[in-house]
């Protein structure tokens, strides 16, 4: 009977003990290690502006590296020489893109610091975007940004003589033509009193409408004879 008593005691005891390295066992595998060091972004990058033909530039960057004091054990300065320890996202040898707002820096496999960029389009070409507006095309990545829209700024004011082109005939008076400055669109105008006729004579409609016949009838002729 004593024995039996025993067993039970040494049982109860051994179970107890399992079940207290089991929780103890759990406590130590949800408990988050602590870091034994912190990185820490003192200085960030000299530039931050970019366009979208530039490639981040991680010159001026400066990392502490801190143990769990707070104290800290090494100053890392980027340089081509230690380039090989960090890492950027984007990519330091990526074309950097408008929709690009921040850069991760990491050191050593260790997230350091987003650092803040600003990518803006470089408006350098004018683009036509139709007969009445043209818009500036991003000398990077051929955006035409529509907000830029314009009206054609002309080289000729109205006033002005425009540069001569058609020759004029009896019945057709000779134009003109007026470029914009930004895209070269081309407006047309004629000039009035070129064509080989009197105005009063031409009042008489059917005197208009048969020069008009036989201006037509000499051009089939003469490309008849050319033929």
């Amino acid at each position: 009977m004593k024995i039996k008593r025993f067993l039970a005691t040494v049982l109860s005891v051994l179970t107890l003990l399992s079940v207290f390295s089991v929780i103890a066992f759990a406590a130590e595998e949800t408990t988050t290690p602590v870091a034994k060091y912190t990185f820490e972004l003192t200085s960030g990058p000299s530039k931050t502006e970019y366009y979208d033909y530039e490639k981040f530039e991680p010159d001026g960057i400066t990392v502490s590296i801190k143990d769990s004091t707070g104290s800290v054990v090494e100053t890392v300065y980027y340089s081509s020489d230690i380039s090989y320890r960090f890492k950027f996202s984007p990519k330091a040898s990526n074309i950097l893109s408008v929709d690009v707002k921040e850069v991760s820096v990491t050191l050593d496999g260790q997230f350091v610091a987003n650092v803040p960029v600003t990518v803006n389009h470089r408006l350098e070409e004018n683009s036509s975007l139709g007969s009445t507006k043209h818009g500036t095309k991003c000398f990077g990545c051929g955006y035409v940004v529509p907000d830029s829209m314009e009206d054609h700024i002309w080289k000729y004011s109205d006033d002005e003589e425009w540069e001569r082109n058609d020759d004029s005939t009896f019945t057709r008076d000779e134009t003109e033509s007026n470029f914009c400055t930004k895209c070269n669109h081309e407006i047309k105008r004629d000039i009035d009193g070129t064509a080989g006729y009197d105005v009063e004579f031409f009042e008489y409609q059917f005197l208009r409408d048969l020069m008009s016949y036989i201006e037509i009838l000499l051009d089939l002729i003469y490309g008849s004879i050319k033929r």
